[in-house]
């Protein structure tokens, strides 16, 4: 596992020295360009695709379920209108958005919690979660990607509706563009912000993990060697938005990075968390940059959203992964 992680270290390193180096047009190398332009962008974009790997590899481990990401759950639909909305009512007011974390992180951990009350079926309850193992596990697994399905219906239709409204008056197309995620025009402000907050939500993660990996096993399990299993819930979960609600307030909405990345990780290495959350990072992060090399350069010099090239290559992936689920 340790080889074939620095493989992919070295593989994610080359993708971005290659992307360093590419303009619209093929080769070009120019310091101030990539300094001032495109290195902010690329880290800004490795980042988010690294914090959204590793928020899916907790929501997969969370929810036991590896078809639970934040793009399948509506965690990511739930911060994209909590910062479509807070966009249009501060515009309404003559103001303009500052933060824009704080209410995508919000947006995301409500969205997240009721992904979590419709799988567990009372959801929370005297503040721990109901044990599942007595249900069936693939009625709770139709519950979460149904409810999920429509959770993501409701809030993209509400978002839509932010959006439509904010174009009518002139201040909606970049808005538009960002939560179709784009890192155009991303600065060093961007990229320090987002790595500081991955970061800190990375360490809060190791301190986490073995109660994580102990959930596995069922929570009458965890419970019997001393787990407050409501806690961990509420702090992973919190864990969860916070990543997917920093991702997006940096780079915008990046489908289905959350669902390749853990899973591919997950086939290469231990079902431990702390080994697969390094490889969902990096594989995250080099999908990202990918698809924002493939965004700069496939209509230059008008730059694509870098979300429409993650689900046209996620989404097919997800329907491989149902197919083979119904055929296991």
């Amino acid at each position: 596992m340790n080889r074939f992680l620095i493989t992919c270290l070295l593989a994610l390193l080359a993708v971005t020295a290659i992307s360093f180096c590419t303009g619209p047009y093929g080769f070009d190398f120019d310091w101030e360009l990539i300094s001032g332009i495109r290195a902010p962008r690329l880290v800004t974009a490795a980042f988010a695709g690294a914090a959204t790997a590793t928020a899916g590899a907790l929501s997969q481990s969370l929810f036991r379920n590896s078809l639970a990401t934040p793009s399948i759950i509506g965690t990511e639909a739930g911060a994209a209108f909590a910062l479509a909305l807070m966009t249009l009512l501060l515009t309404d007011s003559g103001q303009s958005l500052s933060y824009p974390a704080i209410y995508t992180t919000a947006g995301a951990a409500v969205a997240t919690a009721l992904s979590l009350s419709l799988l567990q079926g009372n959801g929370l309850r005297k503040g721990h979660l109901r044990n599942d193992s007595r249900g069936d596990t693939s009625d709770s697994i139709s519950r979460l990607l149904l409810g999920g399905f429509a959770l993501n219906a409701l809030l993209a239709a509400g978002t839509a509706f932010c959006v439509s409204i904010l174009m009518e008056k002139g201040h909606g197309l970049n808005l538009y563009h960002w939560l179709l995620g784009s890192f155009t025009g991303r600065t060093w402000t961007h990229a320090i912000s987002l790595c500081a907050g991955y970061l800190l939500c990375v360490i809060l993660t190791l301190r986490i993990s073995p109660s994580l990996d102990a959930l596995s096993l069922g929570d009458d399990s965890a419970k019997s060697i001393g787990i407050n299993v409501g806690r961990v819930y509420l702090y992973v979960l919190l864990l969860i938005a916070c990543l997917t609600g920093t991702a997006l307030a940096c780079g915008g909405a990046l489908p289905f990075i959350g669902l390749i990345a853990p899973h591919f990780a997950r086939l290469r290495s231990r079902p431990h968390l702390m080994s697969v959350l390094p490889l969902s990072a990096i594989v995250g992060a080099g999908i990202t940059i990918l698809a924002d090399l493939a965004a700069r350069t496939l209509r230059a010099p008008i730059d694509m959203d870098v979300g429409i090239l993650t689900t046209l290559i996620g989404a097919p992936y997800f329907l491989w992964l149902l197919r083979r689920g119904q055929n296991a």
